[in-house]
C-alpha cells in the first residue's frame, strides 16, 4: 500500500486511499473531470471543474459521513477515477456508493466491478455498514453492469428523474446488504453502539 492513509484498500490491479487535496493540481484528473463523456452521468457534467473547485469538493468530503477514495493503478501508480463511500447514515446505519472511472483507458476491462467489490467488503467489514446503496442512470450500461457483478440487486426505479440530452431517464436503484452473521455494529439495548466501526463515530 503507498502511503499512510486512515482508510485505504488494495487488490489485485489497483489500490485505493483516501483522496487528499495535492490531487487536486493534478492536471489529469482536473482534464477528465472536464471531460464530457466522462462525466454524462454526474452533475458535475453542469459545472467547470478547477484545480480550485476540484479542492474544495474534497474538503467538503472529508469529514466522518464520507470515505472519499482515489483509484490508483498499481502497474503505474496512476489517479485514473474516484469511488465515495457516503453520506453515511449512523443512525440507520447506511451509505451510498458513487463512482466514476475518469480515465478512459481503464474503461471496459472490470476496473469499475474491482473496484466496487473491493469498496463493498471495505464498508461491511471495517466501516460496518449494514447497507449499500447506489443510484444509476438507466442508460448508463457500463455502471449497471459493474453493480449487478458485484453482488448489488435492482430494488426499484424512479421514473423519469434525470434530464440526458433533452430526455428524461430512469434511475435504478441498487442495494447490497451485509450478511454477515456476526456484524462488528450492533445496538445495545438503547444505550448506544457497541464496538464501534473502524474510523467513524457513534451516535
Amino acid at each position: 500500500m503507498k502511503g499512510s492513509f486512515k482508510h485505504s484498500i488494495e487488490g489485485e490491479r489497483i489500490y485505493l486511499r483516501e483522496i487528499t487535496l495535492q490531487d487536486a493540481d493534478n492536471r489529469e484528473y482536473c482534464r477528465w473531470m472536464n471531460d464530457k463523456q466522462v462525466t454524462q452521468y454526474t452533475e458535475s457534467r453542469f459545472q467547470r471543474n478547477t484545480a480550485k473547485t476540484l479542492r474544495s469538493f474534497i474538503s467538503q468530503m472529508s469529514n466522518d459521513d464520507n470515505v472519499f477514495f482515489a483509484i490508483i493503478s498499481k502497474d503505474n501508480n496512476k489517479h485514473i477515477g474516484n469511488i465515495k463511500i457516503g453520506p453515511i447514515n449512523k443512525i440507520h446505519n447506511f451509505a451510498y456508493v458513487g463512482l466514476i472511472i475518469g480515465d478512459k483507458s481503464y474503461w471496459n476491462k472490470g476496473y469499475g466491478t474491482e473496484v466496487i467489490r473491493l469498496v463493498v467488503d471495505y464498508a461491511f467489514a471495517e466501516l460496518c455498514i449494514h447497507k449499500l446503496i447506489a443510484g444509476v442512470y438507466s442508460n448508463n450500461v457500463g455502471s449497471l453492469r459493474a453493480f449487478t457483478k458485484s453482488g448489488f440487486a435492482t430494488e426499484g426505479i424512479i421514473k423519469k428523474k434525470y434530464l440526458f440530452d433533452g430526455e428524461f431517464m430512469d434511475e435504478i436503484i441498487f442495494g447490497i446488504i451485509n450478511t454477515s452473521a456476526d456484524p462488528c455494529l450492533t445496538h445495545s439495548g438503547g444505550s448506544g453502539m457497541r464496538r464501534s466501526p473502524k474510523g467513524l463515530m457513534n451516535p
